[in-house]
């Protein structure tokens, strides 16, 4: 389980490495426009990359929970089935 939460993680931090960065690539009212464009859609979110640093930590967020719960879930399971093994050795001790 811990292999894959890290891998998640690692594949989350390696995303943003790849993500789309505005260049300004000339200094006309055309090329301005453009960059000006894609940096207010970066700003909004609307740029089309869910690896921004907010939904990275939205996402490790959510992940860190998801683990919380299944090993809280994990536990409880192992309480039931020692619980049944402990039952099944009393039955079978009363035979």
């Amino acid at each position: 389980m811990r292999i894959i939460f890290f891998t998640i993680l690692l594949s989350l931090s390696a995303g943003s490495v790849y993500s789309h960065q505005c260049v300004l690539s000339g200094t006309d009212a055309s090329e301005i426009a453009i960059y000006n464009a894609c940096k207010n859609d970066l700003a909004m979110g609307m740029d089309g990359h869910e690896s921004s640093a907010t939904s990275a930590t939205g996402v490790t967020d959510q992940v860190s929970q998801k683990l919380i719960l299944l090993e809280a879930e994990n536990r409880q399971l192992q309480a039931k089935l020692a619980l049944l093994r402990n039952r099944l050795l009393d039955f079978i001790r009363d035979l």
